[in-house]
């Protein structure tokens, strides 16, 4: 993809991701600062075993994560394709782009309660009563062999609103159905569905 009209067609960027690979390219060095912070308990120390402290990393850039992205479009777009056969289970994961539609699926996991009659007679009208247990709902990008994934996202990263269609599934928003190119990061992992976990690192809307 070129820099041309790339702003008007991204929906989702991960700012640490492109951040931190601008580094690496440009070997930029931006002004850092380590702070560390201590919990109420921090006064209670405990040998090996110590709780409430951590430090924070602060960086300061000349730039804004969208220049950053322009300025590495060519760069990242050299990154080859997701291929199901060169990846499996046990293997270290992988960055890759993939092309699909971005939907939004929803899991839920349910039980089932039975009334048995042991003594008498059983009443009729007894019914099974289904409970949901949990739910959740994520996107999930579907290539065009099939090959899915389901999407770890954070809602700081979406533009335009989109990370709000998983909360409005089923009631205002009926169906999604986006075509998308996306740099992800696959894991060697799948859910129960045979989709790879994935995190997306970049994902721009296609023309289909």
């Amino acid at each position: 993809m070129g820099k041309k009209g790339i702003f008007d067609s991204l929906i989702y960027l991960d700012k640490d991701y492109i951040s931190a690979k601008y580094e690496e390219i440009t070997e930029f060095s931006p002004v850092t600062s380590i702070t560390k912070t201590e919990g109420i308990n921090a006064g209670v120390r405990i040998p090996i075993l110590s709780a409430g402290a951590s430090s924070i990393e602060s960086k300061t850039y000349t730039i804004s994560t969208n220049a950053m992205l322009s300025n590495l479009i060519d760069e990242l777009s050299l990154i080859g394709s997701f291929s199901a056969c060169k990846h499996g289970i046990g293997q270290k994961s992988k960055i890759a782009w993939v092309s699909g539609s971005l939907s939004v699926a929803e899991v839920k996991l349910t039980r089932k309660k039975h009334t048995i009659t042991i003594i008498g007679t059983p009443d009729k009208k007894e019914k099974s009563v289904t409970e949901n247990m949990a739910e959740e709902r994520f996107f999930k990008i579907k290539t065009s062999d099939k090959t899915k994934f389901a999407l770890i996202t954070s809602q700081d990263y979406f533009f335009s609103g989109v990370d709000s269609f998983q909360s409005l599934l089923g009631t205002v928003v009926h169906q999604v159905d986006i075509p998308v190119r996306a740099l992800v990061r696959v894991f060697s992992s799948k859910s129960a569905f045979d989709e790879w976990i994935a995190a997306p690192l970049i994902i721009f809307e296609e023309d289909r």
